[in-house]
């Protein structure tokens, strides 16, 4: 109790001693009345630390008080200075006699501890408040020493400061005050003091000084459980003003008038945002306004689940105000100019010639951006950022823009890009100034998709989705959202549909193109216009790439050119040249289908006939440069991504690879019918002209020169309709390039296989096949089945061009489908080395026909093909081959007459005599064959079905069944016949008399024409050796009856052996012989030996390389 009685002793001597500080403050509100709060709160803030010394007070409020009166009050005086030290004095002599109190009261203390246990620590509570005295001490006379100085500083300069500041730091230590003053009346003050000594401590280092940031002590939490009333305020944060400043970092640009440190108001109109949004943000150098645009960005592009922030339209135009006046001169913006001082020296100094212009060196920097430091790119971002988000921020785009702005865009609010994004979808309509001004910024924006608001606005949620580890900057962003184009919301692929369709029209809005491909773009493309300046704008330039994309070396720009192939074949609006040519012909086939999934190409080529001249002739150029690639074919690749990854994985894109891979696999059973449908109707479309075949374009160009010239008119922009695939499948033979042979060979196997893919034959058959085959299926041969079934029905024109294709099938096995189908195990087996073609394989086929493991199905093909052959010679390719002149001279008449009833047939075999050596062999195998399959009412073997009834099947009625039972009975029969003839012969020339042996069957003349013709070369080699050497005999026979010298060898049965020689014939033949082995054995001799036939030494000289 006497200690507490003590205490409240010398408080209340240290407010007697206040009393001459507060009658100079009254002196000094005589003078200045405003200043009176000012001193009235530095005197309560003295008093406080006098009254809270016994919690470890810090001396340094004090000082900070001073220091901030000082340093703020605007209009305050001399005399208001110097009541402040006084002030401060006279808080400095209160503390020391509070210090005395304090020892005083901690010695009863003391005393008090030695009788009561508990309290033991007492000596360390003693031994720190003595620490602690000392430190006040020392900091009290700092504080008098900091008045002082003031008070001179402030004598000397006269200068006025801001009484605003240092009325807050006083109320707010007059507060700390009354929370301590009611801390030191509690009942346990002695053990409290000490234990609350440090922490009060620590707020009171912790403390800023005023220039800077000044934090209340009421943020302490004694004090706040004090005075729950007043928390709002004590947690409210304090921002010291900057002075006004000159800002001149740039030389060469105009000084800037720097106000609140370059940044906006914190008491401004954004000061409830500000306290709501940014309380823990410093001001200066514009990181409020940068606070307050992120909560602007992000009231724009709200995240799922957050809280929108909510930015009053009033602040809103106080931060773009800012920035627009920040960025209309670099000396404006200070850590723009702190950061590219350097990079404007060396780049940007050019206002000594041109002069300057508002935002003339920002817009420098933007254009010279990827040269300048890090740190300058860093700034500059954050200006173009600024500048996409609100037109006004772009001085020079603002300027240019302004009456289009308030002409075509009244009523679009300002940010969000909203403004650009208006006037670019009114481009046509702009002034030139304009057009150019947004031409640039575009440009400038093109790398990063944060500077395209609207787009970053729109595909924020598909970028976190598809693009969320692709990192910003050179365009990958984009790429990546272009690569997914199919996937994105219907927002973003919008934007990004609108931002490609924008980069199509000119190439230089996509950097990554112009920097990978400058070389080509100069140079290939003979491009000589300025890549900034929108007066070169040339939208030929990205079709000039792509029609040259096949010579381009360089890897990077020859996958964007292709990039841009891709977007073209999907959708018309990246295709320049088409979208412009069919313009019309869109509107008026097409107005009703979505743009996307190459569904507008198609309408158009489905319309292909009553297209326009230019639209049409740009529609087959584009369809001629896509069928180069799978990656073209849009609707083909999406629907057979699982084909593709299953037949022809590895295969690489390009060349046509992938598609052929496709159309070799359509018929298996895994194969989806889907991806099997988009095949077959690419099919249908090379088969239209050839040049939409890219393989067979690029093989067989030359020999479409050489051999079909003037078929098809290269500029015309019409298809062939099919004529020059007919010449190359008709002269396939004359072909050169074997590249090109097995191109038209592929294409033949596709007619075969499908009877619309022989665009001719479809149109000529179009009522026939309605008519006899509306209902078969087109695919692997059926149509042309159902048509060849039907043939006697057909029309004229059907009929012979079904004619002319089955001549093509007999050429090879391969074009037959349905021998190729029913042979596959047979043609392995007994054919497997045979190379198809001249139907080689056929003939391997037709020779095993009756062998045990030759299979029914396969054997029922190849009689059927036999006898279909004797319609039409040109069915049998060899002969074809071999007859084609002799045809032509003997029998033009009868070839001309396209018949199907044998008529060159039947004319070759009377004029067979006549025939060429290798003609009359073909025609001899062609009759023998039809032997060998023999039906009764055959065209070439009708001459003989009388004699076979009689001579073969009255005999063995079952020899019909068996293939070339028929042609052997005939063949022994014509044997015997000849043998006959020939017995005769002899007899009839020897005058034997009667003839002897019995009379043989007879075969009639016509079919022993026939007969004869068909035997087998060897067998009638073999015949015709052997009478001549009958007639030999029977020669010398003759010689030996009238000169009685025998000449001929007998046996006993008086058969001739052989000749025997005598006289001078026989030493003439011994001569011969000997002669003949003499040179025999020297001939030997020399060749053992090594010896040179050749009377002359070849010498061969070689000049070798020095």
């Amino acid at each position: 109790m006497k200690a507490r009685a003590v205490f409240f002793g010398l408080v209340l001597l240290g407010c007697v001693a206040l009393l001459p500080a507060f009658s100079a403050a009254a002196d000094a509100a005589a003078a200045d009345k405003p200043a009176v709060t000012a001193a009235g709160n530095a005197t309560a803030a003295a008093t406080t630390t006098a009254a809270a010394a016994d919690a470890k007070p810090d001396a340094g409020a004090s000082k900070a008080a001073a220091t901030t009166a000082k340093k703020d009050a605007n209009a305050g005086s001399a005399a208001i200075a110097k009541a402040a030290a006084a002030a401060a004095k006279a808080a400095a002599a209160a503390a020391e006699a509070v210090n005395a109190a304090v020892e005083a009261a901690e010695g009863n203390a003391e005393e008090e501890e030695e009788t009561t246990p508990e309290k033991k620590k007492a000596p360390k509570k003693k031994a720190a408040a003595a620490e602690e005295e000392e430190e006040e001490e020392a900091a009290d006379e700092e504080e008098e020493e900091a008045a002082d100085d003031e008070e001179a500083e402030e004598e000397e300069q006269g200068a006025t400061t801001d009484a605003k500041a240092a009325t807050t730091t006083a109320d707010a230590k007059a507060a700390d005050a009354k929370a301590t003053d009611a801390k030191a009346a509690d009942a346990k003050a002695a053990d409290a003091k000490a234990a609350d000594a440090k922490p009060a401590d620590k707020a009171a280092t912790e403390t800023k000084p005023a220039a800077t940031e000044t934090k209340p002590a009421t943020e302490t939490k004694p004090a706040t459980e004090t005075k729950p009333a007043d928390t709002k305020d004590q947690n409210k944060k304090q921002r010291a003003k900057a002075p006004v400043f000159q800002n001149k970092v740039v030389d060469f640009a105009p000084s800037a008038n720097v106000t609140f440190g370059d940044d906006i108001d914190d008491d401004g109109k954004c000061k409830k945002e500000i306290e709501e949004y940014c309380d823990d943000v410093e001001e200066g150098e514009g990181q409020l306004a940068d606070c307050i645009s992120e909560q602007i960005a992000a009231s724009e592009v709200p995240d799922d689940g957050d809280d929108v922030p909510d930015i009053s339209d009033e602040c809103r135009e106080e931060v773009f105000a800012y920035k627009v006046q920040r960025n209309s001169n670099i000396n404006a913006n200070v850590p723009l100019a702190k950061a590219c001082k350097i990079d404007a020296d060396k780049f940007c100094n050019v206002t000594w010639f041109f002069g300057y212009k508002s935002g003339q060196v920002i817009a420098c920097l933007r254009d010279v951006k990827s040269q300048v430091s890090k740190p300058c790119k860093q700034q500059l971002f954050k200006v173009m950022l600024e500048a996409a988000i609100d037109i006004r921020a772009d001085p020079m785009l603002y300027e240019a823009c302004k009456e289009d702005t308030e002409t075509l865009c009244k009523g679009v609010k300002n940010g969000g890009g909203r403004i650009q994004a208006c006037l670019r979808d009114k481009r046509m309509q702009l002034s030139w100034a304009c057009e150019e001004q947004l031409f640039r910024q575009e440009m400038e924006n093109a790398d990063d998709i944060r500077l395209s608001v609207r787009l970053f606005a729109n595909c924020l949620p598909d970028k976190r989705k598809f693009c969320k580890d692709i990192e910003p900057g050179n365009a990958r962003t984009k790429d990546c959202l272009e690569e997914h184009r199919e996937e994105l919301s219907t927002s973003c692929k919008e934007e990004v549909d609108s931002m490609i369709e924008r980069r199509v029209r000119d190439f230089r809005l996509d950097s990554r193109l112009r920097n990978v491909c400058e070389n080509e773009i100069f140079n290939m493309c003979a491009y000589f216009g300025d890549l900034d300046d929108i007066d070169t704008y040339d939208s030929s330039v990205i079709n000039c790439l792509q029609d040259y994309s096949g010579e381009i070396k360089n890897a990077e720009c020859k996958s964007q050119v292709k990039k841009y192939l891709q977007l073209a074949a999907q959708d018309i609006r990246f295709d320049v040249p088409l979208a412009e040519a069919c313009y019309e012909d869109r509107q008026k086939y097409c107005a009703n289908v979505p743009p996307g999934s190459a569904r507008v190409i198609r309408c158009l080529s489905n319309n292909r006939d009553n297209l326009s001249p230019v639209c049409r002739a740009t529609l087959f150029d584009e369809e001629v440069r896509f069928s180069e690639n799978i990656d073209f074919q849009y609707p083909m690749k999406s629907a057979c991504v699982k084909e593709i990854d299953r037949f022809c994985k590895n295969i690489p894109h390009g060349g046509g690879k992938v598609i052929r891979c496709l159309q070799d696999n359509k018929n298996k059973k895994e194969f989806g019918k889907a991806c099997a449908d988009e095949v077959k109707g690419y099919e249908l479309e090379m088969s239209k002209d050839y040049r939409f075949n890219f393989r067979l374009h690029k093989a067989c160009q030359k020999d479409v020169d050489k051999l079909c010239p003037g078929l098809c008119q290269a500029n015309d922009g019409s298809p062939c309709g099919g004529k020059v695939l007919r010449c190359l499948t008709d002269k396939i033979d004359d072909i050169g390039d074997e590249a090109c042979k097995k191109e038209v060979y592929y294409y033949e196997k596709m007619e075969v296989s499908n009877f619309k893919n022989d665009i001719l034959l479809a149109e000529a058959c179009r009522t026939d096949v309605e008519k006899f085959c509306n209902n078969v299926e087109a695919g692997e041969g059926r149509v042309h089945k159902c048509l060849r079934d039907n043939r006697k029905k057909l029309s004229d024109t059907c009929r012979k061009e079904e004619l002319m294709l089955e001549e093509k099938e007999a050429d090879s096995i391969e074009l037959n489908v349905s021998l190729l189908k029913s042979c596959k195990a047979e043609r392995q087996l007994f054919c497997g080395s045979v190379q198809p073609g001249q139907a080689r394989v056929f003939r391997c086929l037709a020779e095993n026909m009756n062998d045990a493991d030759f299979g029914s199905n396969c054997k029922y093909q190849v009689i059927n093909k036999l006898q279909r052959r004797q319609a039409n010679w040109k069915l049998d390719p060899p002969l074809r081959k071999a007859c084609k002149s002799d045809v032509l001279t003997y029998c033009a008449a009868e070839d001309s007459a396209v018949s199907e009833d044998g008529l060159v047939y039947k004319c070759m075999i009377k004029n067979f005599e006549m025939l060429s050596e290798g003609c009359a062999k073909e025609v001899g195998r062609a009759v023998h064959m039809a032997f060998f399959v023999w039906q009764p009412g055959a065209i070439i073997t009708f001459d003989c079905d009388d004699d076979i009834n009689r001579l073969c099947l009255s005999e063995r009625p079952n020899m019909a069944s068996r293939a070339g039972a028929v042609g052997t009975c005939l063949a022994t029969l014509l044997e015997k016949q000849d043998r006959g003839a020939t017995a005769r012969l002899l007899q009839a020339v020897s005058g034997s008399g009667a003839l002897t042996g019995s009379n043989p069957k007879l075969l009639s003349p016509a079919c022993a024409r026939l007969a004869d013709i068909a035997e087998p070369p060897n067998m009638k080699q073999a015949f015709e050796s052997s009478l001549t050497f009958a007639l030999l005999k029977d020669q010398l026979e003759k010689i030996e009856v009238n000169t009685g010298i025998p000449t001929v060898v007998r046996d006993r049965k008086g058969n001739a052996q052989g000749v025997s020689l005598t006289g001078w014939m026989a030493m003439l033949g011994m001569t011969a012989l000997i002669v003949l082995v003499i040179f025999g054995a020297y001939t030997g001799y020399r060749r053992f030996r090594g010896e040179s036939d050749r009377d002359y030494t070849l010498v061969v000289k070689q000049q070798h390389p020095k």
